[in-house]
């Protein structure tokens, strides 16, 4: 365990990128939603009509803002430090464990900066002019604990799918990779013909689950990729 903290401490060298970034990227896409009803507001005047305001609830940017970054501070974890983390005496378990640790710790700051800024979207009913980026539909519509466990889950599976990836590629080389990447993408495509060939029960589902199925699935994605990752850790060389 003493080296899993170790390896911690290896993953937060740079608390500004695995920290502090995902939440400036929070920011930014907020600071990107309140810059799009400006521009509509030219047209139809500030604060937005409530018919087009309403519009706004289907914005998905909280969702989709962070993925890319977080996959890159995966992949980066596993292949940077690795070879370091073994240097100062780790096993590749005590490794997995301590980077993983550190998957949690970004994935909670991050859930929580979301919650800060759904904090202040609703005190300002969205920033006076109707902007609305985090109390939006795909995130229970203002509801904190959807949008907590919404982003934590996002984030924490992306870290770890740029870790499954990492590790692959650093474990088996990129013809591996590349095969693993096609794995993962005729996996998705067999989920989305599953859905499909099933969409009646999946419809009564989701409408008993609601946006709490996305979350499942995402927690379900999660466990596989960090499962799969843990795995390739196990074969990887130096």
């Amino acid at each position: 365990m003493k080296n899993s903290w170790k390896s911690l401490r290896l993953y937060a060298t740079s608390p500004a990128y695995v920290f502090g970034i995902p939440a400036l990227i929070l920011a930014m896409m907020v600071g990107v939603s309140i810059i799009i009803v400006l521009i509509f507001g030219i047209a139809v005047g500030l604060p937005l009509p409530e018919t087009t305001s309403n519009s706004m609830h289907n914005n998905v940017g909280a969702l989709s803002a962070v993925p890319g970054f977080m996959m890159a501070v995966g992949i980066m974890a596993v292949t940077r430090n690795f070879a370091m983390a073994l240097a100062f005496g780790s096993t590749r378990r005590d490794f997995w464990f301590g980077t993983s640790l550190g998957f949690v710790l970004s994935s909670l700051v991050t859930a929580v900066s979301a919650v800060g800024l759904l904090g202040v979207e609703k005190l300002t009913h969205g920033y006076g002019i109707g902007a609305w980026a985090f109390d939006v539909t795909v995130l229970g519509n203002g509801n904190y604990l959807v949008t907590f466990v919404s982003l934590f889950v996002m984030s924490l599976l992306s870290l770890f799918l740029g870790a499954f990836f990492g590790t692959i590629y650093r474990a088996f080389g990129a013809v591996a990779t590349t095969m693993a990447a096609i794995g993962f993408g005729l996996l998705v495509v067999g989920g989305i013909a599953l859905a499909v060939w099933q969409r009646v029960s999946l419809f009564a589902w989701l409408g008993d689950w609601g946006v709490w199925a996305g979350i499942t699935l995402g927690a379900v994605l999660t466990l596989v990729a960090a499962t799969g990752s843990f795995a390739a850790n196990r074969l990887a060389t130096v």
